[in-house]
């Protein structure tokens, strides 16, 4: 018997793998004679980069010194590989410009918190040879539009004095009245392919855009959300009258903060994260040979349908007609997407407990190898 365990990470308590360990050590406890695949998953989301590296695949773990949202010098990574024998670069916004690199949002961090880094790193994996860049989204702390990245690749903001913008301050916190070079940027990435990996489908401005959305989570007040909405619009009217290029209707553009929108326009295109991550460690493949498939994150909610791992894991396990459980550290009432496609979820809870303690990864891993042992009784009556 072969079971497949593709589990996205229980954010802020255990990496998918460490997941995946967990629910092998309950299956064996209860058979030592199955075959478990730990296929760690994820939908392009912070911990995508890890999912990557424990999939084997062939690439190489690029050191690089850059600086963090708050602009504070960072060490970060990114991974080069080749994709039909072309280098491909692979970059995780939230290595760089993480919402965990802050102790806590506030309206000050919102304020600050600039995606420069993430461009350096574009920038050089392009230096490096890259004719492909995967940019791995979610997780961010940054609400900046993307200008930042857009800064570091070479376009220049101009204040009302006509002086350029430095780098150390989000752009949308400042009053930039023009901006140069961006045709130039563009044309430089006309040979490149820049893939958007993320599990959002919200617009860059407006109602259904990254500030309003994702900016309360991110510290910005009511205040502070409206004027960032607004110079976010126009921006895109900038890039409407100079590139003829209507970023208002690019869905995903929202991603992390804006950066989705910002890569957009410089010839980037909205992919589904979790369609990429699943291509790269050949999950279809493994699961062929699967007789049942466990699959979870830390919380399943009413926005689990909406791109993330647990539920695509579970469309393709019931298209390829496999058995398949969804497990979680917490479960809301409303899962009518899972009861629709009739997979059963779970929550790894035992009784009663606080939050910081159901978090914690001892507990956490416990109470996952007790239920998965259990489910496994169940499964095989």
């Amino acid at each position: 018997m072969k079971v497949v365990v593709a589990s996205d990470s229980f954010k802020g308590s255990m990496s998918s793998f460490e997941v995946g360990q967990a629910v092998k050590k309950g299956i064996l406890q209860f058979d030592p004679d199955v075959d478990v695949d730990i296929a760690g998953i994820a939908d392009g989301g912070d911990g995508s980069m890890d999912v990557i590296r424990h999939a084997g695949l062939d690439a190489e773990e690029i050191k690089f010194k850059t600086t963090d949202l708050m602009g504070w010098p960072l060490d970060s990574v990114y991974l080069m590989t080749k994709y039909k024998k072309a280098p491909m670069a692979i970059i995780e916004t939230a290595n760089t410009v993480g919402i965990n690199l802050i102790y806590k949002p506030t309206s000050t961090t919102f304020e600050e918190a600039t995606s420069f880094g993430v461009g350096t790193q574009i920038r050089d994996a392009i230096k490096k040879g890259a004719k492909r860049v995967i940019v791995l989204t979610g997780g961010t702390g940054v609400s900046d539009g993307g200008l930042g990245m857009l800064q570091a690749l070479g376009v220049n903001f101009f204040d009302q004095n006509n002086h350029i913008l430095g780098r150390d301050q989000n752009l949308l916190n400042t009053d930039f009245q023009r901006i140069d070079s961006l045709g130039d940027v563009v044309s430089q990435f006309s040979h490149i392919d820049i893939m958007i990996a993320t599990d959002v489908d919200n617009h860059y401005a407006g109602i259904n855009g990254a500030q309003g959305v994702f900016g309360p989570q991110k510290g910005g007040t009511p205040e502070q959300i409206k004027k960032f909405d607004q110079k976010m619009q126009y921006f895109q009217e900038i890039v409407d009258n100079e590139l003829d290029f209507n970023l208002s209707v690019v869905d995903g553009a929202g991603a992390a903060g804006g950066i989705g929108g910002a890569l957009a326009v410089i010839g980037g295109r909205v992919v589904s994260g979790f369609d990429v991550i699943a291509r790269l460690i050949n999950l279809r493949q493994r699961m062929e040979s699967a007789d049942l498939v466990i699959t979870g994150e830390g919380r399943l909610d009413f926005q689990s349908h909406h791109g993330k791992a647990p539920y695509r894991v579970a469309e393709v396990a019931r298209e390829m007609d496999i058995p398949v459980f969804a497990i979680g550290g917490q479960i809301d009432a409303n899962l009518h997407h899972f009861e629709k496609m009739d997979v059963p979820f779970f929550s790894i809870q035992r009784g009663p407990i606080s939050r910081k303690q159901a978090m914690n990864p001892k507990t956490a891993l416990g109470n996952i190898t007790c239920l998965i042992r259990n489910l496994m009784r169940l499964w095989k009556m």
